[in-house]
C-alpha cells in the first residue's frame, strides 16, 4: 500500500499538530508485516526534522527542486499531481488540513481535521488562505477524519456531509496509539480497494 501525504507539518511544525503527523507516520512505517509505504511531500524541511525518517525503508520524501524552489507552495498545491501519478499513488493523505488541487478522480484522499476555530490567528491573510485551503479539502475529499467527535460536529455544523466524515482520535486528540495507526491502515485499504 502507497499512500501520499501532504507532510509540511511532519518537516516544519514544531507544534501538536507536528508532533501528532511525525507520530502517525512513525506508527504506521515501523508496523511489522504491513505492506505500508509512504511519499511525504513538504515545501521545505526545518533542519532538525531533516532525518527523522531516513532510517526507514518503506518511506520516501520529496520536496521541489530545480525552479520549483522559487514557488515552493505553487508546487505543493499544484505541481505534486504528476509525482503521484508516475509513482502510482493511490491514497493522498492531507495531514495539515490540506489538500493539493487537481487530485479528484485521480486519487483517493482523505484530510485529517483537527477543528474549525483555532487557526491561523497571527494575520487575516493567513486566516483567509487557510479558510479557503480548507473549503477546497473539505470539498474534494474522499473520506475527512475529524480527531473528535466535537471535531465532527464542528464539520457537520459548517455543512460538511456526515457520511463522509470519520472519526479516529482519543480523549487527547493529538495522541497517537496502535489502534489509531490501524484504523488509518483500514481507512486507507478501503478506499484503494473502493
Amino acid at each position: 500500500m502507497l499512500v501520499g501525504y501532504d507532510a509540511n507539518n511532519v518537516f516544519r511544525n514544531s507544534g501538536k499538530m507536528g508532533d501528532w503527523a511525525r507520530a502517525l507516520v512513525n506508527r504506521l512505517a515501523s508496523r511489522k508485516g504491513a505492506s505500508f509505504r509512504a511519499l511525504l511531500f513538504a515545501t521545505r524541511m526545518k533542519a532538525e526534522y531533516r532525518s527523522t525518517f531516513t532510517s526507514y525503508a518503506n518511506v520516501g520524501t520529496f520536496v521541489p527542486t530545480g525552479s520549483a524552489k522559487l514557488m515552493p507552495s505553487t508546487w505543493m498545491r499544484f505541481g505534486i499531481g504528476s509525482y503521484l501519478e508516475e509513482e502510482r499513488v493511490k491514497v493522498f493523505h492531507g495531514l495539515n488540513e490540506e489538500l493539493p488541487y487537481r487530485l479528484k478522480g485521480k486519487v483517493k484522499s482523505v484530510v485529517t481535521m483537527f477543528g474549525t476555530t483555532e487557526h491561523y490567528k497571527t494575520s487575516l491573510m493567513d486566516s483567509l488562505l487557510w479558510k479557503k485551503r480548507v473549503r477546497y479539502a473539505l470539498e474534494v475529499a474522499d473520506v475527512v477524519v475529524a480527531v473528535s467527535e466535537k471535531v465532527k460536529q464542528e464539520l457537520t455544523a459548517a455543512g460538511v456531509k456526515e457520511e463522509k466524515i470519520v472519526v479516529i482520535g482519543t480523549e487527547n486528540p493529538y495522541e497517537v496509539t496502535d489502534e489509531m495507526a490501524e484504523q488509518y491502515l483500514k481507512l486507507y485499504e478501503k478506499l484503494i480497494n473502493g
